[in-house]
């Protein structure tokens, strides 16, 4: 095989920004796919180059001279610049191939304008494609498998590009590992709900371990699964065979159904500063939480326990919540997360709102049918800002409306305050109210509030999230435009019509 330049793009951000929050923590974003793309194009002895972007950097070095072939991981809020930059390279004579999750939700719209587009990758797919790529002058090709695979690259491979983010941005550093893939559970509005568990070698994580403290001397380590800890015993068996006691710091995403006091002092003792279970609703999802039936008030009280338990061993404990089901209604679902943020006050409250991507997961079809779906350009489609669905209980001023009332009583000064008093880790009480202050909390109110100031006063936007037309306001236009400056000039599509139904038959699935 002719040795080939490859240029990896990993698109973190949508926009241009020096914040200090983006230059902090925006590094600690990027994906381990990339990584692994990068990986298996080495081992064929193809050079590499390997970028990030947060926002903080220039975009121009984001590839190499005369790259033969441009891969790109996009979020669906990231995809605007991604085709940008696909329409960019190709008008070039470069081939571009899309994964990432933008990939997997909307194949068909991203075959429009790419060469390539790949949902779930093995090695075998990734060096078929480098063998025979060619440009794609008919709509582009989708190669996906069904499964992940069975093995990955390790840390010990995945090294280089993970040093190379780390001296660009040596603040906060956190190194991204994984001990497993898929999901066991069902939710229906996630996208790894239909994908088969699956737990990777022990001896391969056992080695990420050993190599990790054989680089760093206390190594701060985020577990990229989606739920950390479904088999317990063996994740925390692992651990213990390699790590010495307070030697690495963790952070990981868990259920509450794991988080029993037993597990969570396990975890305490082998040094996990952070966990993130996910509570979403106090109406539904009770097998994630472990609350089995109780709904309500019942639910609130249980949970808020159990998270008070858990702060007791783990200093630093986020609280994630789905907000827009259709089973909320009323102020009930809002009222009753105000009580829970009043019993638990150190855990610190995230919140995501039910969006719609794609084929992201089986349940979507359902807004679909039901023509519930609001086209917003892909450019705002992030999840802790936007509901693309009409509420099925709520006018969408009138969810606006009691969602930035929850912000304001969960971000209050005395709420804040009593959060930040609570918390006995230096590290995490002054993170969470740097965060409090910007992006999660007081910077995501004054965003809504701005975007209520629009419902009220904007009435092409009023009549855009109710459905009554598909022509997007002008507002969002600038702003695209704004975020992508010199590549707004590349942009495509520039009537943000996408094409978001089932996969066509032209697509090429392989399997």
């Amino acid at each position: 095989m002719k040795k080939l330049k490859i240029s990896i793009i990993d698109l973190v951000h949508n926009s241009n920004s020096n914040s200090l929050y983006r230059r902090m923590m925006f590094p600690n974003y990027i994906s381990i796919m990339p990584q692994i793309i990068g990986v298996w194009c080495r081992s064929e002895g193809h050079e590499v180059k390997y970028s990030i972007y947060t926002g903080t950097q220039s975009i121009k070095n984001m590839w190499q001279e005369n790259t033969d072939i441009v891969f790109i991981s996009s979020f669906t809020f990231t995809a605007t610049m991604a085709y940008s930059l696909s329409n960019y390279f190709r008008k070039k004579g470069i081939s571009t191939v899309l994964g990432g999750p933008h990939a997997r939700c909307y194949p068909e719209d991203a075959c429009l304008y790419f060469d390539y587009v790949m949902g779930l990758t093995n090695k075998e797919m990734l060096l078929d494609l480098l063998r025979f790529f060619e440009p794609q002058n008919n709509g582009g090709i989708y190669l996906a498998t069904k499964v992940h695979p069975k093995t990955l690259p390790g840390l010990r491979e995945r090294w280089q590009f993970i040093e190379q983010i780390n001296r660009g941005f040596n603040v906060i550093k956190f190194v991204q590992m994984l001990g497993s893939l898929g999901c066991p559970h069902h939710c229906d509005f996630c996208i790894d709900s239909e994908i088969p568990y699956q737990t990777l070698e022990p001896e391969t994580i056992k080695d990420d371990l050993r190599f990790l403290l054989s680089r760093i001397k206390n190594p701060k380590v985020s577990w990229y699964d989606p739920n950390f800890g479904v088999r317990f015993t063996q994740m925390m068996d692992i651990i213990e065979s390699v790590v010495p006691k307070n030697r690495i710091s963790f952070v990981a995403e868990c259920n509450l159904s794991t988080l029993n006091e037993p597990n969570v002092k396990r975890m305490r003792d082998n040094g996990f500063k952070m966990v993130m279970p996910g509570i979403e609703s106090w109406f539904d999802y009770g097998a994630k939480s472990n609350t089995g039936n109780s709904t309500g008030i019942e639910k609130v009280k249980q949970v808020a326990d159990q998270v008070n338990m858990i702060q007791r061993y783990i200093p630093h404990v986020q609280t994630n919540f789905l907000l827009g089901l259709d089973s909320d209604m009323g102020d009930e679902p809002f009222e009753l997360t105000k009580k829970f943020v009043d019993l638990a006050p150190v855990a610190y409250p995230s919140f995501a709102l039910l969006s719609v991507y794609g084929q992201a997961a089986n349940g979507n079809l359902k807004y679909e049918k039901e023509k519930r779906i609001i086209p917003f350009p892909f450019h705002f489609m992030m999840s802790v800002h936007t509901l693309n669905i009409v509420p099925k209980n709520y006018s969408w001023e009138d969810f606006y409306t009691r969602y930035i009332d929850l912000l304001k009583h969960c971000f209050s000064n005395s709420t804040m305050l009593k959060r930040f008093n609570a918390n006995q880790m230096f590290a995490s009480k002054w993170i969470i109210l740097f965060l409090s202050l910007s992006i999660g909390g007081k910077g995501k109110i004054k965003l809504l509030s701005s975007m209520m100031n629009r419902l009220q006063h904007d009435n092409n936007f009023q009549a855009f999230v109710k459905k009554e037309t598909t022509q997007v306001p002008s507002f969002m236009t600038r702003k695209i435009k704004s975020d992508l400056g010199e590549l707004w000039e590349w942009l495509p599509n520039k009537n943000f019509d996408y094409k978001t139904n089932v996969i066509s038959n032209h697509f090429q699935m392989k399997e």
